[in-house]
């Protein structure tokens, strides 16, 4: 039963019934699914988050010591209040965390999660595609646009909008007026271009592990339908981020399945071509424009951690506060608002499972269970293209992030449990600490290495 309402729970984080339809206005279906799950796997749960537990399997330890994080960024300001509100948002998320690595502890129940999650994110991009051509039709050529942009960058979240999809200016025609472009934004936490094109990414990895899969014979090629929908959809976000997603993705599941030389070699060639074949999605600019902004915004979080906020930071939700916008960078927002100590959390999110996977692949680590083996190359390249898309975005506290390190943990988890003799296929000890522990300190002096690099002011 758990199993099943985390998989509603789940599916509603993508279509909201809410957003599909007035009648269901008001009604909040994931929480009540979540917190169905979440009374039903109570013991589980409980299990997940005993210490014992979290030696066995670093990543819970990590995600759990995030809520520690979050309290502590505000406590240290004195911020009581917003203390409390923290600690019941990164709560909340750790629930659904646990839940789904609790519930996920057969391969067929994890290829059973993916299957879903594939088809209910190709269900919401389906309907997303459908209202931005409508949307398009609707505002092409209008000459208010700059002005409801502008009124409503201001409104609050939650505040219905006019824009369901983000108008930009891709620069000026013959007679000098705007030329607007308009990229397709999801329901919901996915409403933002960005954040669709990296679930996009995702939805494609897992659709192409399911085309792939021999066992399934001719309705296998279903699933060439949901890769020509993401690859629409995709091209409408108008996402770079997304576009490294895709890039880092491919060129993992290459290294995983056929060596790092295959995957250098075609990245390469892919790499030469992109910016002939798709334009704007491969115009990356560190100089100027957009790029350059963003760095500017990285500066400014990062100079606050040149005190005594090194240690727990800013406080959670506050760098906009400090720099005006999110930082646009998942690392970088959790380093400046939860400090060394929770930057390095978040960091060892995926830090842990990267390492795991990439010492199953070098060390030549013999993987028993068939469907488990042939899953690794896809876990592998949905890990790395999340990794890579979080470089543009700020998700340090949102439950797809978690949704996707639970995977790879439950993964893993599965990996050691199939074994001849079942034993975790890593610990938290003294060693393993101490390599977390360096290379979150390498990330953070490599972004202030980047930062100086390449920062332009004046």
């Amino acid at each position: 039963m758990a199993y099943v309402l985390f998989l509603l729970a789940n599916a509603a984080l993508f279509v909201r019934p809410a957003e599909l339809s007035d009648a269901f206005h008001g009604v909040q279906l994931y929480l009540y699914l979540i917190a169905a799950a979440i009374l039903c796997s109570v013991r589980g749960i409980h299990n997940q988050l005993s210490l014992r537990t979290m030696v066995q399997q670093p990543i819970n330890l990590c995600v759990a010591g995030l809520i520690v994080a979050v309290v502590a960024s505000h406590v240290s300001r004195g911020q009581i209040g917003l203390a409390a509100n923290g600690l019941v948002m990164m709560v909340k998320v750790v629930l659904y965390y646990a839940v789904l690595v609790s519930v996920i502890n057969t391969p067929e129940r994890l290829r059973t999660f993916l299957k879903c999650t594939a088809l209910c994110a190709t269900a919401m991009v389906a309907f997303s595609l459908q209202d931005y051509f409508r949307f398009v039709s609707e505002w092409s050529g209008r000459d208010d646009i700059q002005e409801i942009k502008s009124r409503e960058r201001w409104l609050p979240p939650e505040a219905p909008r006019l824009l369901r999809h983000v108008p930009e200016i891709d620069g000026v025609d013959s007679e000098g007026g705007a030329v607007w472009i308009f990229r397709l934004c999801g329901l919901g936490i996915f409403h933002d271009p960005n954040d669709l094109s990296l679930l996009i990414a995702v939805t494609t990895i897992i659709s192409g592990y399911f085309l792939l899969d021999r066992g399934s014979r001719i309705i296998r090629l279903v699933w060439l339908a949901p890769i020509a929908l993401m690859g629409v959809a995709y091209y409408f976000t108008f996402s770079r981020g997304g576009l490294l997603a895709f890039g880092v993705g491919g060129m993992v599941w290459l290294a995983v399945r056929y060596g790092g030389k295959v995957a250098i070699g075609l990245g390469a060639l892919a790499g030469a071509a992109l910016p002939v074949v798709l334009g704007r999605h491969a115009d990356i600019n560190l100089s100027g424009g957009t790029g350059q902004h963003r760095i500017q915004v990285w500066s400014d979080g990062l100079v606050q951690l040149k005190s005594f906020r090194i240690a727990f930071g800013i406080g959670e939700g506050t760098y906009a506060d400090v720099a005006g916008l999110v930082a646009h960078n998942s690392y970088i927002h959790a380093f400046v608002e939860m400090g060394f100590f929770g930057g390095a959390l978040f960091f060892g999110c995926f830090f842990f499972p990267v390492y795991a996977i990439f010492r199953i692949k070098k060390d030549g680590f013999p993987i028993e269970h068939p469907e488990l083996k042939r899953m690794l190359p896809y876990v592998a390249a949905i890990l790395g293209a999340w990794c890579i898309g979080m470089a543009s975005l700020s998700r340090c506290y949102v439950p797809p992030t978690y949704m996707i390190v639970g995977v790879c943990a439950a993964y893993l988890n599965l990996v050691g449990f199939h074994q001849p003799i079942p034993a975790p296929l890593q610990t938290f000890h003294v060693r393993s600490a101490a390599r977390w522990i360096a290379c979150s300190g390498g990330l953070l002096v490599a972004c202030f290495l980047f930062i100086k690099v390449f920062a332009r002011y004046g």
